[in-house]
């Protein structure tokens, strides 16, 4: 870390390295609701979803939507993306006056064809100059931690992830997210368990979080084996936002909270996107999906729930679903 930053910033360092779990940044799902229902079961490190330094820049207002941070949140870091290392300086001096989180995340590893389009996130991969003056110009932007969450590389006949950890180390990254695949393979395959392995033995000074296929006690007590200091969890709790929990007492996710707790869960979600959002109805919808998934007639759930366009309805819905499940 560098030296002018606070006990507060070596805190959250601290943090990470203590719990060893953090929850990842989820496009779409990682809102101020959704970390509602996150915070209930994890009070670990959390991310934003990935927001455009560009929008950010501009001050679009549903951009600027991304950043509004409540008390619950904390503690939070902002993940951004672009590909201009001065938009991205902007964007993140934005981001200190209208919301001051405790650090800032780079996506360098999303591999959606947009992101790409705009050589951004596993796009930078392929540009490893871009990428070091984007990370130059987040640690100038500010003294908070910042870290970098990307892939192996963009194939496996490209890797550059000792590379990447070369330019955390020397550019004043403070924590770097390694998802173990690269970019072509997306999210399925094998994890490259050897390279996380490698990268914990080469590493110095930055803090090493392994990302990729943790789903509950076995995988993570695995991924922890190669000598990762942490784990992100991503898409395992989008679908169980109480996997933290499970993880932590190595209990069932599926079982580690019964039916009417789950829908319980829901219902709070319910208040808290309506809240939020016009379209609430949509994201109920998806969550009730994932949330019930593995029940007695959750398949037919799922056919009439996205039928279904109004709230009473979806509360009536998943009171027969309980009653039919008791």
């Amino acid at each position: 870390m560098t030296s002018n930053q606070t006990l507060t910033d070596k805190h959250i360092i601290e943090i990470i390295k203590k719990d060893k779990l953090v929850a990842a940044p989820l496009a779409g799902v990682t809102t101020p609701p959704f970390r509602k229902i996150v915070r209930k079961f994890f009070d670990g490190l959390i991310y934003t979803e990935m927001v455009s330094a560009e929008g950010l820049k501009r001050k679009v207002k549903a951009t600027l939507d991304y950043i509004k941070i409540q008390p619950i949140d904390r503690p939070i870091f902002i993940q951004v993306f672009g590909s201009n290392p001065d938009t991205i300086y902007e964007a993140i001096k934005i981001c200190e006056d209208l919301a001051s989180p405790e650090g800032y995340d780079l996506n360098a590893g999303c591999p959606v064809k947009k992101v790409i389009k705009a050589n951004a996130g596993s796009y930078l991969l392929k540009d490893l100059n871009n990428l070091t003056n984007i990370i130059k110009n987040m640690r100038k932007a500010t003294d908070k931690p910042i870290s970098v969450k990307t892939r192996l590389g963009w194939d496996y006949n490209s890797l550059v992830y000792k590379e990447i950890l070369n330019m955390c180390e020397n550019e004043g990254v403070d924590i770097l997210t390694i998802h173990a695949r690269t970019k072509t393979e997306m999210f399925s395959g094998d994890i490259h368990f050897d390279a996380l392995s490698e990268l914990a033995t080469l590493k110095k000074n930055v803090t090493l979080i392994g990302n990729g296929n943790v789903v509950d006690k076995t995988s993570f007590d695995k991924m922890i084996e190669t000598g990762v200091d942490a784990i992100m969890i991503g898409r395992a709790y989008m679908k169980a936002p109480w996997i933290f929990q499970a993880i932590k007492h190595n209990l069932d996710i599926h079982n580690f909270l019964t039916l009417k707790q789950k829908i319980n869960i829901l219902m709070e979600l319910l208040t808290f996107e309506k809240s939020f959002r016009r379209n609430y109805i949509d994201f109920i919808r998806k969550y009730s999906v994932w949330f019930l998934k593995g029940y007695k007639g959750s398949t037919e759930l799922r056919k009439k729930i996205y039928k279904i366009n109004t709230e009473q309805e979806i509360v009536k819905t998943l009171e027969e679903f309980l009653e039919q499940n008791s």
